[in-house]
């Protein structure tokens, strides 16, 4: 797999969602969704329009509940849409088994702030700073111990070197060109690109761990979900 920088345009500029909107909904219920609550923990459901203006793919961005799921134990976990709504793949199945109970609590608490408060602050405190629930669209953020655990064959990708030499210098016609371009996640086996949705903070829902980072397959309706770790 790799990534594939695009000639065209990113389709959703980056902005951070922080209440119920069009298009996104926060701790989704099995009513509104049907998905495995055994083994994912939902964090929102977001409209596919954002990315391409005549689907109707409503995707679940959630938590897959497995021990170690932000620590960078797994390259990546993936769940797709089913008969039976959404489930952990079948390759991600045998990561079940571990205790992830510890985290279920601050969820729950979590849930209920955002029920009394529309809204999710820094640790959960009234007067705490606002949280984004999640970050959509833009780049995702190239250069760190994530994708490194994606694919390690970016000394070998001249485009990608490339990338990297023009953010670095922050200014100028190619940084502005490159900024704005859209980069997917290329599984080489299939060629099925996988569009990157956004990030989440795990610690806003979990108070643990650092961002994850969602990519999504509309034709097999499948996310990756991959953990930045430190």
């Amino acid at each position: 797999m790799a990534f594939l920088i695009k000639p065209t345009a990113l389709k959703q500029a980056q902005r951070n969602i922080y209440h119920n909107e069009v298009g996104f909904t926060a701790f989704p219920s099995t009513e509104q969704v049907a998905f495995n609550d055994q083994q994912l923990l939902p964090i929102g459901l977001l409209s596919y329009q954002a990315f391409d203006a005549t689907s109707q793919q409503q995707i679940l961005i959630a938590v897959p509940a497995v021990q170690g799921t932000f620590d960078g134990d797994y390259p990546y976990l993936s769940y797709s849409l089913t008969a039976d709504g959404w489930q952990m793949d079948d390759t991600s199945v045998e990561f079940f088994g571990q205790e992830f109970s510890c985290y279920h609590d601050y969820f729950k608490q979590a849930q209920d702030f955002f029920g009394h408060h529309e809204m999710l602050t820094y640790s959960l405190e009234a007067e705490g700073s606002k949280q984004a629930l999640f970050e959509l669209g833009g780049q995702p953020p190239l250069g760190c111990n994530w994708d490194a655990n994606l694919y390690d064959e970016m000394a070998e990708n001249e485009e990608l070197d490339h990338y990297f030499d023009v953010m670095d210098e922050e200014e100028g016609e190619e940084f502005e060109t490159m900024s704005t371009r859209e980069i997917v996640y290329l599984d080489e086996d299939t060629d099925q690109e996988y569009v990157y949705l956004g990030q989440f903070s795990y610690d806003t829902y979990l108070d643990g761990g650092g961002e994850c980072i969602v990519f999504y397959q509309p034709e097999l309706k499948k996310v990756l979900v991959v953990a930045e770790f430190s």
